[in-house]
C-alpha cells in the first residue's frame, strides 16, 4: 500500500467517525412532510412542547402532505389543548367534514375550553342533546304508536275504522319520532332514519277520509280504493334517490357538505303534502260535516258529535300549522321556521293525546261499531228502513224489559252487537228503535238508564259507607272518569257534589 492510498484511507475513516458521531449526539430535525409518522414516536414527543408541535402541523398543513385530515385532527386538539378556541374550532369543523368522526369532541383535550362559546357550537352542531320539550315529544310519540297498536289487537268493533284510524296515529308518531331525532342531533347517529317518515307524508288525508267513511258509511276497502295510494307511491319512487344513499352520504347530506339538492325534495314533498292535506280536508267536511249539519235529529252535544268535530278540527290546526311553516322555510326561506315547525308536531302530539284521552274515558268509540250510535246521524227519518209499525213496537217493549228486569246496562261492555242479538234483530233495526221511541242514540240511553241506577244506589246507602268507583262499576262503567262526567251530564252534579248535597238535607247522612 503506498503513502497516497493510506492518507485516503485515514481521511475517509475520520469523516465516517464524524458524520456517526453527529447522528447520534445530535437530533434530525424534522420536516413537515413527515410530522403526521413522526409525531407518534415517543423521542419527538418528550423533545418538542406542544407550542413547537402546533408550529410543526401548521407547515405540515401549508406543505399540503397527503395525511393533511390527520393534521387538521391534531390541529384541533392542540388548539384545544392550548385554550385556543377560535383555532379549535376552524379545525374540528374542517376535520369532521372530511371525516364524518363526531368522537373527537369527546376528547380531553377540549376541557380546555368546553365553556367557550365555539365549543358549545360545536356541542350544538355535532353531540346529542335532549332536550325536555324533545322528552314530552317522545313520549307522545310511544302513545302514538302503543294506542295503534293497542287498537287494532281487540277484536270489538269495526275492524276497517279501527286500521285506519290506528294507521293515521302511527304515521303521526313516526313523524314526531323523526323530528325528536332531528331535534336532539341523534338522527346524526342513526343516519338512516333520514326522512323515514317522507315515505307517508300523503298518507295523512286518505287515512283519515276512509276513518270517516268506516265509521258512518260502512266502508270497506276496494281495488278502486288503491288510486288514494297512487300519490304515495309516486312519492316513495321520487325518494329512493335519497333512500338509496350510504349512511356517510346522508350524514354529508344533512350537514349540507353533500352536492346533494335535497332543498328541491324538501320543497317538492311540502308543495305536494299541503296540497293533499287541504284537498282531503276538504272531501271529508263536504261528505260528512255537511250532512251532520242537515240533520238535526242528532243532540247538540252529542259525544259522538264531537268526538268527529274536535278530530276534524286538530287536524285542520295541523294543516294551518304546516303550511305556516312552509311559507316560513320555502316561500320566504327563513330561520324562524326551525320555531315554526314545532307548532305542527305540537298539533301532532295534541292529536295523539287527545285520542288516547278518549280511548281511556270513552272507549265504546273504538270498542264498539261506531255506526252504533250515528244511524240516526245519516238516515235520520229511516225512509227506507224495513221495520213495521207492529215490529218496531214489539222490539221496543223488549228493549224496556232487557233495560228494566234484566238491568242489561250493567255489562261493561255492551254494545249495540249485543243488544241486537238478544232483541235477535239487526243493529239497524235496534238503532231505529232507540232513535224513534227514546229520542236518543245508544250511547246516551245507556248512561240513563246507568245514572238512574247509580243515583237509587246513592239514595239507598243511608250509612255513607259505599265508595264512587265501587258504584261506578256497580252499574256498568270502566272507571271513574267516565262516570263522573256521565252523571254530571246527567244530573249537572258530580257525584262528589251530589252526595254532599244530599248529606246536607239529611244531616245523619255521613260519608268518610
Amino acid at each position: 500500500m503506498n503513502h497516497q492510498t493510506k492518507i485516503l484511507l485515514v481521511f475517509l475513516c475520520v469523516f465516517i467517525f464524524g458524520f456517526k458521531c453527529n447522528a447520534i449526539s445530535g437530533f434530525e430535525p424534522v420536516r413537515a412532510f413527515q410530522i403526521d409518522s413522526l409525531i407518534e414516536e415517543k423521542n419527538i414527543n418528550n423533545s418538542l412542547t406542544r407550542l413547537e408541535l402546533l408550529v410543526l402541523y401548521q407547515d405540515a398543513l401549508a406543505a399540503k402532505p397527503s395525511d393533511s385530515i390527520e393534521v387538521f385532527k391534531n390541529l384541533a386538539l392542540l388548539n384545544a389543548e392550548l385554550n385556543q378556541p377560535r383555532d379549535a374550532e376552524i379545525f374540528s369543523e374542517k376535520y369532521i367534514s372530511n371525516t364524518l368522526d363526531f368522537k373527537i369532541l369527546s376528547n380531553s383535550a377540549y376541557d380546555e375550553i368546553q365553556d367557550s362559546d365555539e365549543y358549545a357550537n360545536l356541542k350544538q352542531k355535532y353531540l346529542p342533546n335532549i332536550h325536555t320539550l324533545g322528552f314530552i315529544y317522545f313520549y307522545a310519540a310511544l302513545i302514538g304508536f302503543f294506542f295503534a297498536f293497542a287498537i287494532n289487537t281487540t277484536k270489538k268493533g269495526n275492524r276497517h275504522a279501527k286500521l285506519f284510524i290506528g294507521c293515521f296515529i302511527a304515521i303521526h308518531s313516526l313523524f314526531i319520532l323523526e323530528f325528536v331525532l332531528f331535534m336532539s342531533r341523534l338522527l346524526l347517529r342513526f343516519p338512516h332514519a333520514y326522512r323515514m317518515s317522507s315515505s307517508v307524508a300523503l298518507l295523512f288525508g286518505p287515512l283519515l277520509f276512509f276513518y270517516f267513511k268506516s265509521v258512518t258509511q260502512n266502508f270497506k276497502f276496494r281495488a278502486k280504493d288503491l288510486l288514494h295510494v297512487l300519490p304515495t307511491i309516486i312519492l316513495l319512487i321520487f325518494l329512493i334517490p335519497v333512500y338509496a344513499e350510504s349512511a356517510s352520504e346522508k350524514l354529508r347530506i344533512m350537514l349540507r357538505l353533500s352536492d346533494f339538492n335535497s332543498n328541491f325534495y324538501d320543497t317538492f314533498t311540502f308543495f305536494v303534502k299541503i296540497a293533499s292535506l287541504i284537498f282531503y280536508a276538504f272531501c271529508i267536511w263536504k261528505a260528512q260535516f255537511s250532512k251532520m249539519e242537515i240533520n238535526k235529529a242528532l243532540p247538540h252535544k252529542s259525544s259522538i258529535k264531537k268526538w268527529f268535530k274536535n278530530l276534524y278540527r286538530i287536524h285542520v290546526a295541523y294543516i294551518a300549522a304546516y303550511f305556516i311553516y312552509g311559507i316560513f322555510a320555502y316561500i320566504i326561506k327563513s330561520d324562524v321556521s326551525t320555531y315554526v315547525y314545532h307548532f305542527q308536531i305540537g298539533a301532532m302530539s295534541i292529536m295523539i293525546l287527545y285520542i288516547a284521552y278518549m280511548a281511556f274515558v270513552q272507549p265504546n268509540i273504538f270498542n264498539a261499531d261506531l255506526n252504533n250510535g250515528i244511524d240516526m246521524v245519516f238516515t235520520p227519518k229511516y225512509e227506507k228502513s224495513g221495520l213495521t209499525p207492529g215490529l218496531s213496537k214489539e222490539l221496543k217493549e223488549q228493549l224496556i224489559k232487557l233495560l228494566v228486569q234484566e238491568k242489561i246496562y250493567k255489562k261493561s261492555d255492551i254494545n249495540l252487537e249485543i243488544l241486537s242479538n238478544k232483541l235477535n234483530t239487526t243493529r239497524h233495526n235496534t238503532s231505529q228503535i232507540i232513535n224513534e221511541h227514546f229520542k236518543m242514540n245508544f250511547f246516551e240511553l245507556i248512561n240513563k238508564f246507568r245514572i238512574k241506577e247509580a243515583i237509587k244506589i246513592l239514595e239507598s246507602d243511608t250509612h255513607g259507607s259505599l265508595n264512587i268507583i265501587d258504584v261506578a262499576y256497580e252499574v256498568g262503567y270502566n272507571n271513574k272518569v267516565t262516570f263522573n262526567k256521565a252523571f254530571k251530564k246527567e244530573t249537572s252534579l258530580t257525584p262528589t257534589e251530589y252526595i254532599q248535597t244530599k248529606a246536607n238535607l239529611n244531616p245523619k247522612v255521613k260519608r268518610e
